[in-house]
């Protein structure tokens, strides 16, 4: 319990930030949703461990179970679709097509079980797609690099990678060790260090992207000559990396707002960047 409330408040904390980042267009759709299947699979943990607490005997085929099981197959869809949005690799949209229908098989047969008292042996299935998918995520983090808006907190990444690889597989042989004595622990402290881990690592990585954002560090000039930018783009450059949105560029440099999105448009093609976190990071580096 203390270790799911202290991952229930990192998550919190986390999809807070996250929500903070997509606003400013330096953050995925798919982080979003890995951190919001975490805080569905964190509730519907503790509300099953609360129940055991107040139930001596509670039925294994209780509610919280089915949810438990169904928020364990979308973070298993969630992990690996956010690592592979976050990294340069050379998987084909083949594979993505296979986890979806993996998990969708996985959530009609959870929905099914629970009606047929099946759940016991569909637990396996559940907790081997989340096992695979999160350590292949891991092992993918550990042998590719970060797409550019990400080149900040590559050794972050990989140091978590492999701190990941080496806590899971130790969480679960001790909660191995805890059935043979007799101990059931059907969550154990495998879902809490995963939270933790997981939650700590985005709360590291939004405060990165934001401290990039409100750094008061001006670009390395170098850059505006290496990519032959104009007066006005190297005005335009010098105020995003301030943090300031386009209109406020409009109104400070009195042109006009598709004005600044034709120059930024121009720089994107110039530095090779897609969006104005990556440019951002290529200008500060």
């Amino acid at each position: 319990m203390i270790l799911l409330v202290i991952a229930y408040t990192l998550l919190s904390i986390s999809i807070f930030l996250g929500i903070l980042c997509l606003k400013k267009n330096i953050e995925t759709w798919e982080t979003i949703a890995l951190m919001f299947s975490l805080l569905l699979l964190i509730i519907s943990s503790t509300a099953e461990t609360a129940e055991k607490v107040i139930r001596d005997n509670p039925n294994p085929n209780e509610p919280t179970d089915v949810f438990i099981l169904l928020a364990m197959v979308l973070v298993g869809l969630a992990t690996p679709l956010n690592v592979m949005a976050e990294r340069r690799h050379n998987l084909s949209s083949f594979w993505k097509k296979v986890l979806y229908s993996i998990a969708a098989i996985l959530f009609v047969a959870t929905i099914i079980g629970f009606f047929t008292n099946t759940l016991d042996y569909l637990q396996y299935a559940a907790s081997l797609f989340l096992g695979v998918s999160v350590i292949a995520s891991m092992v993918l983090i550990r042998v590719t690099k970060p797409q550019k808006r990400l080149q900040h907190i590559e050794k972050l990444e990989r140091i978590f990678a492999l701190i990941f690889l080496l806590v899971v597989p130790l969480s679960l042989f001790i909660n191995f060790i805890n059935s043979e004595v007799g101990q059931t622990l059907k969550v154990g402290f495998t879902l809490p260090l995963v939270f933790i881990l997981i939650s700590a690592n985005k709360i590291w990585d939004d405060l990165q992207r934001l401290s990039i954002l409100k750094s008061n560090v001006s670009p390395n000039e170098q850059h505006f000559k290496n990519f032959f930018l104009t007066e006005r783009e190297k005005e335009i450059a010098k105020l995003l990396t301030k943090g300031k949105t386009y209109k406020q560029i409009s109104e400070e440099l009195f042109i006009s707002l598709p004005t600044v999105k034709t120059h930024t448009s121009n720089m994107y093609k110039k530095l090779k960047v897609k969006n104005k976190h990556e440019l951002i990071v290529m200008l500060m580096n």
